[in-house]
């Protein structure tokens, strides 16, 4: 690897922890600092803004994951249930190489453009889909609902399964994570008085 490259890689690294640890406003110059760069600058010449810089820390260690997302699927029958697709989308996630990506996306989350890879390229849309089907009742709106807050929940816990190993505390078991998770998903809809 080129000197380029790897000055380009410790940003990465730098801008993943930095932001997870101090939020997205974090000082451009703290990061390339914290990335043995001499020049403040290094963030803009390499990335041409802080967004840019985030969508390469998520494209660098989305590929990854997409691509044992997919191994996954292809294992998976066509009648896989809930448990089985949920594991598709936690465990890459928590089997990450990085110590600070979970709670990185949890602070960037909002911010993040909507589509960091073409959906083509990723199992996220097709694995969410199938979980749609194991939300109770037949409102479309509602299963969109739960699928959207059960992926909320999934980083939260993510970020605390992660903090939680860094710090050598008891985590979460990714299983337990997983049933956690499709209680959420499968659980009755409340009647609303």
């Amino acid at each position: 690897m080129d000197r380029g490259a790897r000055s380009k890689d410790a940003l990465l690294d730098a801008a993943e922890r930095l932001v997870a640890e101090h939020g997205f406003e974090v000082p451009l110059r703290d990061i390339a600092k914290a990335a043995g760069q001499r020049n403040n600058s290094a963030v803009n010449y390499h990335f041409r803004s802080r967004q840019d810089l985030v969508d390469a820390v998520v494209t660098r260690r989305l590929l990854p994951m997409e691509l044992e997302r997919e191994r996954m699927l292809g294992e998976l029958d066509a009648e896989a249930g809930p448990h089985a697709l949920m594991r598709v989308l936690v465990l890459p996630l928590l089997r990450s190489e990085s110590t600070h990506y979970a709670r990185f996306l949890q602070v960037v989350g909002p911010r993040l453009r909507r589509e960091p890879m073409n959906s083509a390229e990723t199992a996220w849309p097709r694995v969410l889909e199938a979980l749609s089907h194991a939300v109770p009742g037949d409102d479309r709106r509602t299963r969109h609902r739960r699928v959207a807050a059960v992926a909320t929940a999934m980083f939260a816990l993510a970020a605390e399964y992660e903090r939680a190993t860094q710090d050598g505390l008891d985590s979460h078991d990714p299983e337990e994570i997983v049933h956690m998770l499709v209680a959420m998903l499968t659980a009755a809809a409340p009647r609303l008085v």
